[in-house]
């Protein structure tokens, strides 16, 4: 039985070392038959969407660059809020849109800048947005030409009339109401109309 003793010692190390060998080979994935499984694997290729014309169009549409543009963020948040995207995202046009600055908005006095964000007050929030929509596509070289005579007007969406004129180099819209509001940067082309930056809110005193 002693003799025993060495014979299965050696038994036991050969095949805890076999054991481990075998083990090592899973773990790294060397048997043969993991790896023909690993090759004749083909990866999943995701079929890619092709948009259509309309969607090419919306993704280039004025509301598009109004809200990749960081200084008519209050403007945009505005259209959302009155449910107008649609109107300048889908909607041919042209359009041109007379965008209003978030320092604009935030040169209003409180409570009425407040107000626009109230439920109740959105049929005027709407008008007012309106105010700064016409239609057409008219570029700053057109509605600088247009106002040397000193009586070109507008008419904007919300049937409101904007009188368009010239001082120095600059264009100047002015309200009915008498807010006056310059052109700044201006000419930012979308599919659906133009888009120009004013640094006043055409709002009813």
């Amino acid at each position: 039985m002693k003799n025993m003793y060495p014979f299965l010692s050696l038994l036991l190390v050969f095949l805890t070392l076999l054991s481990c060998k075998s083990d090592t080979k899973e773990a790294t994935g060397d048997t043969s038959e993991e790896a023909t499984q690993v090759v004749s694997e083909k990866p999943v290729v995701k079929e890619r969407k092709i948009p259509t014309e309309a969607e090419k169009k919306q993704a280039k549409s004025v509301l598009s660059k109004l809200m990749v543009t960081p200084e008519l963020k209050a403007f945009t948040s505005f259209l959302v809020s009155a449910q107008l995207t649609d109107l300048v995202m889908k909607d041919e046009g042209p359009y041109t849109i007379l965008a209003p600055t978030n320092e604009a908005f935030d040169n209003l006095e409180e409570s009425v800048r407040n107000g626009f964000l109230r439920r109740e007050n959105k049929e005027q929030l709407t008008a007012v947005l309106k105010n700064h929509i016409v239609s057409g596509s008219l570029d700053s070289a057109t509605l600088f030409q247009n106002s040397k005579n000193g009586n070109y007007t507008l008419t904007t969406l919300n049937g409101e009339t904007l009188s368009v004129t010239k001082e120095g180099n600059d264009i100047v819209i002015t309200a009915a109401s008498g807010v006056k509001a310059k052109i700044g940067k201006s000419d930012i082309q979308g599919s659906n109309g133009v888009v120009h930056i004013v640094d006043a809110v055409f709002v009813s005193n």
